[in-house]
């Protein structure tokens, strides 16, 4: 009989899978890391292979999977299951997935955002449990999100809505952008470009401990600014504090457009602790007077690590 599901998360950092009962009791996870530099094919290649393992550990066999969910860190057509547009691992962009995996495994495969994912979990499983509306953020690597509106996930005429990361937020700075634009949130506040910034200014002659715990320039990630910051690094707090205010205005956006002050976040800079979280917030409530009358409720993700494998695996019909 066919009762375990399986779920996939694709993130730029890492990859993780869990399997689950028909109760969605995790019964097996793993996780590696994810190679950026392969191709579509190696990358779907890797996952088919990791997969064949998770359900062999389990003691199991895959004539017992009723299906597969997968995330990815790209915009993703839903319906075709096609990966459209990644800024993390561009060999993703225009990929079949879909078909490419259930190919290789003859398993039922559903695909969809990693923010989508996330959203499905956690308004059914975690902090977003009881609310009609809600949006859920994915602050990482990259940005993400995904919307619950009416008690549904929304995922727009295209399958691409939430794409919360690509919201032009400025034009006086960011970086140049796998969507097109310099100036979107993801190019200025993401894990992956908030670190690129730290570097640049040390480039520049500017004097860190980032530094000293990166080792080398090429080593500076959010771990190394992390640390930093909590040493109150002068160049760490720029750099924090500089994405907060960012991502406070994305939220401010988000509200003015959907009229939703529910925000559910989780992702890996998160980890930067309650200064990091408190001056987005503060960022969000100085630009948006309906707040004052309205306030929105920000809450940490329930699930953690594990809510896009969980959401993943509730994508299985």
């Amino acid at each position: 009989m066919r009762d375990y599901v399986i779920g996939i998360d694709v993130g730029g950092t890492r990859i993780r899978m869990g399997l689950f009962d028909s109760g969605m009791q995790l019964v097996s996870e793993q996780q590696y890391l994810t190679d950026k530099d392969a191709t579509a094919n190696e990358l779907i290649g890797f996952l088919a292979q990791q997969t064949e393992v998770l359900v062999d550990k389990a003691g199991m066999t895959l004539e017992q999977v009723r299906g597969i969910g997968a995330a990815f860190p790209s915009s993703v057509d839903f319906k075709r299951g096609v990966t459209l547009e990644s800024s993390n691992i561009v060999s993703l962009n225009e990929q079949p997935v879909r078909d490419m995996l259930r190919q290789r495994l003859q398993v039922p495969v559903y695909v969809d955002n990693d923010g989508n994912v996330a959203a499905l979990a956690e308004h059914r499983y975690g902090a977003g449990r009881g609310y009609d509306h809600m949006i859920y953020a994915t602050l990482a690597t990259g940005i993400g999100g995904g919307l619950i509106l009416n008690g549904q996930l929304y995922r727009g005429m295209h399958g691409m809505a939430g794409e919360i990361g690509h919201t032009f937020i400025s034009d006086s700075t960011g970086y140049p952008c796998g969507c097109g634009v310099i100036g979107c949130v993801h190019s200025i506040a993401s894990g992956f470009f908030m670190a690129r910034y730290a570097m640049d200014r040390i480039k520049e002659g500017e004097e860190s401990r980032i530094l000293d715990y990166a080792g080398t320039l090429s080593n500076i990630d959010m771990v190394a600014v992390g640390r930093a910051f909590q040493m109150n690094d002068p160049l760490a707090l720029e750099v924090v504090n500089r994405g907060a205010e960012y991502l406070g205005r994305m939220f401010h956006n988000l509200n003015q457009i959907f009229d939703i002050n529910i925000f559910v976040y989780g992702g890996g800079i998160t980890k930067l602790g309650h200064r990091f979280i408190d001056r987005m917030i503060a960022s969000y409530r100085h630009h948006s007077l309906i707040d004052q009358k309205y306030p929105a409720k920000f809450l940490p993700s329930e699930l953690g690590d594990r809510a896009e494998v969980i959401g993943a695996a509730l994508l299985v019909q």
